[in-house]
């Protein structure tokens, strides 16, 4: 597989399967996209159709015991499938920041905050991020530990933390989803000034039809059988709405 036009991540996905017993379950087949650098991709798809399940596959996170892969990723030109498990955990360090749809069991419980935060600390964008996202200083909120922290704080604090550490690809699982409209909407602009002044590429999967035409600048329309993809101005989108809405009706 050719690695072209610097793309951070190509996805070539043949199949992708889920053993039951002794057989194979087809779950996703011709699953093909790119996410280019200094952009937003969107992934939509209704809920069940297993988003989060295509995410982990981008990061060899299933286990190859349940599930068989056919096809190729390439992430920053590299494909994690040929990776040991040392420089898988570097690439998802260095290269790739997943925020899991679940951020509050992405905590350790017996940590505060401030463990997952310790090169930061004296950082002034994590101060300007905590107030952005409209939470405590943080004197007060990276001495919590993940119980004391509402489902929506939690990942308004992954999402920090992965912006913060400045990775070339951002995957967002849901990221809006345990937020109000206010909160959804500058998380929206966020990471539209995160992609463009980090030269980074943001990933989203999404049920939520709005909040991908707010924040993308592709869509990509997600079905068991492949990838109806959209370009997205953010400008006057109500026509690409419709489209997304009637997409999601046929596809049930």
């Amino acid at each position: 597989m050719t690695y072209k036009n610097n793309n951070i991540l190509e996805v070539k996905l043949n199949s992708l399967e889920l053993k039951r017993e002794s057989n194979y379950n087809l779950l996703f087949n011709n699953l093909n996209f790119d996410v280019i650098p200094n952009s937003i991709y969107c992934l939509v798809g209704k809920n069940g159709i297993g988003k989060t399940t295509l995410l982990n596959a981008l990061l060899n996170l299933l286990d190859d015991k349940t599930y068989r892969i056919n096809g190729n990723i390439l992430i920053d030109g590299i494909n994690p499938y040929t990776f040991n498990t040392a420089n898988l955990i570097l690439l998802r360090h260095k290269v790739v920041k997943y925020i899991f749809q679940d951020a509050l069991s992405s905590f350790d419980p017996l940590k505060k905050i401030n463990y997952y935060f310790k090169d930061y600390t004296n950082s002034t964008q994590l101060e300007v991020l905590l107030d952005y996202f409209l939470l405590p200083k943080k004197e007060t909120v990276l001495n919590y530990y993940p119980f004391q922290l509402s489902g929506g704080m939690a990942q308004r604090l992954a999402i920090i933390l992965g912006i913060i550490s400045e990775p070339k690809l951002l995957i967002l699982d849901e990221p809006n989803s345990a937020v109000d409209i206010p909160i959804s909407n500058l998380l929206s602009n966020k990471l539209i000034d995160f992609s463009r002044s980090n030269h980074s590429s943001v990933l989203i999967v999404t049920q939520d039809i709005n909040f991908a035409l707010n924040t993308s600048d592709k869509i990509g329309f997600l079905t068991k059988h492949g990838i109806t993809e959209f370009s997205n101005s953010r400008d006057n989108n109500s026509e690409l709405e419709t489209t997304l809405i009637n997409t999601l009706l046929e596809s049930e």
